[in-house]
């Protein structure tokens, strides 16, 4: 008999995603290093926004770095044990880790962040739960507030399909996403992994519609 799950409870299993993290192995995401994206962006700011959250974790790696940064962070994944490693990383830092699948609950209340981030959460989310996930991320956020978010690229002309990130082409991000927020940059960047392999990617910034 399967374990049952409570609402709250993140449905691992259709994902595999624990597997990966049990692996002795690192996944080839797990680079261990804070996102370019992420250094760059905050890089330009003037002021460093304040609540933040990250959807998917992973074992911490940003979520810790934005800490550093003098942000609240609040950190969602849906692997345990990716979780545990996250928790185990942490030094004087605050991060308040949630195990949950943000379609199915929400860690952070209405209206009370100031950024979102995910590197390469939305390219893995089915495409009939994508909706969902925008409107979770769109509800978290204070009016005007900023997601930043790292998807594969369909640009990327790959002989094998699966051997990467999941690709989504400009218009699967565009066509739902722009009732709840507004497109402030949309361009291309990469996925590089810890073995040198680099995959197209889109770096997409978004601001949450008044």
């Amino acid at each position: 008999m399967k374990n049952q799950q409570t609402s709250d409870t993140p449905d691992i299993e259709k994902h595999k995603w624990e597997e990966r993290y049990q692996e002795e192995t690192a996944p080839p995401w797990d680079t261990k290093l804070p996102a370019p994206e992420l250094e760059q962006y905050f890089a330009a700011l003037d002021k460093k926004p304040g609540n933040v959250l990250e959807v998917g974790c992973g074992t911490g790696t940003n979520a810790i770095w934005l800490a550093k940064q003098g942000c609240k962070v609040t950190a969602t994944e849906i692997a345990p044990t990716a979780l545990d490693k996250a928790k185990a990383s942490v030094g004087g830092e605050k991060i308040d880790f949630h195990l949950l699948d943000i379609c199915q609950s929400s860690p952070v209340s209405d209206s009370s962040q100031d950024f979102v981030f995910d590197r390469g959460v939305y390219h893995v989310i089915p495409k009939g739960e994508r909706g969902l996930f925008i409107e979770r991320i769109a509800s978290a956020l204070k009016p005007g507030g900023l997601w930043l978010s790292l998807v594969g690229s369909k640009d990327e002309n790959r002989e094998n399909p699966e051997n990467g990130p999941p690709q989504l082409s400009a218009a699967d991000l565009i066509n739902l996403i722009e009732p709840f927020f507004e497109i402030i940059e949309l361009n291309r960047s990469h996925f590089i992994l810890p073995d040198g392999a680099k995959h197209l990617a889109w770096k997409a910034l978004y601001r949450k519609r008044s």
